[in-house]
């Protein structure tokens, strides 16, 4: 649950700041992650809020809003 806590802390500081690469200690290794886009980190990033759910018997769903033009 940590390592999982960790990652996501470190997703999120690099979502913020705009940066594509993402470094963090999983079980005392250091790992070094590049991704293609910030849609790609907030990916990973509801990967890991699903993972975390599980781990603690919750269910994370996700609302996605569609607005058609002429709103």
């Amino acid at each position: 649950m940590e390592a999982l806590l960790a990652q996501r802390v470190a997703l999120v500081a690099a979502r913020g700041s705009g940066q594509l690469e993402v470094e963090f200690t999983s079980g005392g290794t250091r790992r070094r992650l590049i991704f293609r886009s910030i849609a790609e980190i907030e990916r990973a990033i509801a990967a890991i809020d699903r993972d975390i759910a599980a781990l603690q018997g919750k269910r994370v769903t996700t609302f996605l809003p569609i607005f058609k033009s002429g709103f």
